[in-house]
């Protein structure tokens, strides 16, 4: 006769039924990737120990949203303000640039005026008037140029 286990022999009966073995767990259906989450870059990059970002202008070295507002508003002026200095020194070379080619019509036109004072005076001007128009003609097309490279080395 086999050995009882120790319920068995407080109760005095049979064994009782062995339990059915639980079904093995279904395997877990394949889950879809999971799709990374859409992480957006701060607008305001952490600089290395030691330095602060130009937006932190209490030195903190944490930038608030209202230091990181005043920052946005700087950086806006500031763009529009270069904008505005462009669109003047492109107005400015346009109108030396002009100015170069009408002048020798106001020569021509003192003559056939018979002012001929004035006709001396503006061919004695013309060799100055020249020269300085063609530096400031030259002074804008250099700074586009200058800019242009820099802003490439830049990228």
């Amino acid at each position: 006769m086999p050995r009882k286990k120790p319920g068995e022999l407080k109760s005095g009966g049979a064994a009782p039924a062995p339990k059915a073995a639980a079904p093995a767990p279904a395997p877990a259906p394949a889950a879809a990737p999971i799709a990374a989450p859409v992480i957006q870059q701060a607008p305001l990059v952490a600089q290395p120990v030691g330095e602060f970002h130009p937006a932190d202008s209490n030195g903190d070295g944490h930038v608030s949203s209202a230091e990181e507002k005043m920052y946005l508003e700087f950086k806006r002026r500031e763009l529009e303000d270069a904008d505005a200095m462009r669109d003047a020194q492109r107005k400015m070379a346009w109108f030396s640039l002009a100015g170069m080619l009408l002048y020798p019509f106001a020569v021509v036109l003192a003559v056939l005026l018979n002012l001929d004072q004035a006709a001396t005076v503006l061919g004695s001007m013309a060799s100055v008037y020249f020269v300085s128009v063609a530096a400031i003609v030259a002074a804008f097309f250099g700074a586009q140029a200058v800019g242009k490279s820099s802003s490439s080395k830049k990228r």
